[in-house]
């Protein structure tokens, strides 16, 4: 037993007395005395939620209510456990399903019943060796500083931890989200150089997709499915690269495979529903969408929108009075959730709408509006997306236009939302509009950026200012015109002197940006910038 293993705080998950006291009687003969049981997935989540546990040993069937795969997903989801976590998943069931679905979660380890302490200790002391690396690396991801994430794995991998490959992993998973593509491609090149290795070449696949050359990343992950046609995240990835080639049907052909081999994922079958749907294959869409809800009733990616989807397929099957019953589900399942509710009632005016019953299309229309109202700002991408399309669809043209507008605008360099944005006016037959107000909205953002990038060349900090404030004003989601306002103000500040007020400004910004996006490029270099400024009193 080693030392680390005897400081250990272990929550055992189990939903039998019995299994937790034995695993439990297990670990304290190992020497630790810091040991925490849970019976169900909410005590679990609860547990881990209001305390920190270096090794979580979780039993896959939990009974009633979330299984053992899907606490470890919202455990990751909600930020419970890190990367220096121990997961060890125990289970007595092997079918084709659970293996799947319980890798495609990836925990630490598994472990077949019957087991006993003697492979119990030897699996938890090699894995604390191979988890101890990662704390440094662990508490600056936590700390959204993922430059120094990225310096703390240098660190390790030049002491020659015993880990390379994981914290190779980390590292360009790192370099992806922060988008130093160049960086991230070197680190799978090293890496293929030396062996074939899935995770990596489907990592290639996605510098390629990032760069925008969606045929040449199609290849790469068509290349690692033909050697490995259980890598799931490769399948994902294609269907990606193909939904931004234009190319939904063979999307939907990867999806149907995919969720053959690995049916328990509501993402992907949600995905698959989606699809189907814009494809117009109705039965597919219509099962996927119906198993998804199956799926996802303990699962932390439940939400309004597979209900709504699922709504509108039978709205299209002239099965109107069998969506509303399910968006009747849905406002019961996510009772008190605005956004669920603004969504909820946008689909149902498209249901009153097929039905001829236009007085109630419209007061459900004014629901989500009014609703909607209340959120300036902060509704999400795809509640936005759906009432669009709900209000071309009952003839409210120029108030769609103008939602799906700002949409562009706030993510005008998000070429995937302007194809989300695109795929709305195809819904409708509304294509060539849809180009140019896509086309329109880039452009205008796009004007006064470089408007005022101009004005702080020429040293007119002040109108650039004025100008970009306005921007940020109307455009407050848009971490492209609100990083660039910073960068005008910094450089204000470089030219001009400390300015506290403006320091104030710059700081708030950048909160802001880190709400929108945490992995944005040019944060921490701007927050750095301030911090020096801010010094130079």
């Amino acid at each position: 037993m080693t030392a680390s293993l005897s400081k250990a705080r272990i929550l055992v998950i189990d939903d039998f007395q019995g299994m937790r006291t034995m695993l439990g009687n297990f670990v304290r003969s190992m020497g630790v005395t810091q040991v925490v049981s849970a019976g169900n997935g909410p005590e679990a989540l609860n547990q881990l939620r209001q305390n920190t546990f270096d090794i979580v040993i979780c039993d896959f069937n939990l009974g009633i209510g979330q299984n053992g795969q899907q606490v470890l997903d919202e455990a990751r989801m909600r930020n419970y456990v890190g990367i220096s976590t121990i997961w060890v998943m125990v289970t007595a069931e092997k079918t084709t399903d659970m293996v799947m679905g319980a890798a495609e979660v990836k925990p630490d380890d598994y472990l077949l019943k019957p087991i006993n302490q003697s492979l119990l200790e030897s699996r938890l002391e090699k894995l604390i060796a191979r988890k101890q690396s990662l704390v440094g690396i662990e508490t600056a991801i936590k700390a959204k500083d993922y430059t120094a994430a990225i310096a703390h794995c240098d660190l390790q991998l030049s002491a020659q931890a015993n880990n390379p490959q994981e914290i190779l992993r980390i590292k360009s998973d790192l370099l992806l989200q922060i988008g130093d593509y160049n960086a991230a491609k070197a680190v799978f090149e090293s890496i293929l150089v030396m062996r074939n290795i899935p995770w990596a070449r489907t990592g290639l696949g996605k510098v390629l997709f990032y760069a925008g050359d969606y045929e040449a990343a199609k290849l790469i992950f068509q290349q690692v499915l033909q050697e490995n046609r259980m890598y799931m995240e490769a399948s994902d990835w294609l269907v990606k690269a193909l939904d931004a080639l234009g190319d939904s049907r063979q999307a939907q052909q990867i999806l149907q495979e995919a969720v053959k081999l690995s049916p328990n994922s509501p993402v992907r079958q949600k995905n698959l529903g989606d699809t189907a749907y814009k494809n117009g294959d109705l039965d597919i869409a219509q099962k996927a969408f119906e198993t998804t809800v199956k799926i996802s009733e303990f699962s932390s990616h439940k939400s309004p929108a597979i209900y709504s989807g699922l709504a509108k397929v039978l709205t299209d099957k002239h099965a109107p009075d069998e969506a509303l019953k399910v968006l009747a589900r849905s406002k019961v399942t996510f009772k008190g959730n605005i956004e669920a509710t603004i969504q909820t009632a946008a689909v149902e005016s498209t249901v009153y709408g097929s039905m001829g019953q236009t007085d109630k299309a419209e007061a459900a229309m004014a629901t989500a509006a009014d609703l909607m109202s209340q959120l300036p700002g902060k509704v999400s991408t795809e509640v936005a997306m759906e009432m669009a399309q709900s209000m071309l669809k009952i003839g409210k043209k120029e108030q769609a236009f103008e939602l799906l507008s700002d949409l562009v605008k706030n993510n005008h360099e998000n070429l995937e939302i302007s194809r989300q944005v695109a795929n709305v006016f195809e819904s409708v037959n509304m294509k060539e509009e849809g180009q140019a107000l896509i086309q329109e909205s880039r452009q205008e953002v796009i004007n006064i950026n470089n408007q005022g990038v101009l004005l702080a060349k020429k040293g007119e900090y002040q109108e650039g200012a004025k100008l970009l404030r306005t921007a940020v004003q109307n455009l407050p989601n848009s971490e492209v015109v609100i990083m660039n306002l910073c960068g005008l103000l910094i450089g204000q500040m470089t030219k001009e002197g400390r300015n506290d007020a403006i320091i104030r400004e710059v700081k708030s910004l950048l909160d802001r940006v880190r709400e929108i996006n945490p992995a944005n490029k040019k944060h921490h270099t701007y927050a750095a910038a301030l911090v020096r400024i801010a010094g130079g009193r």
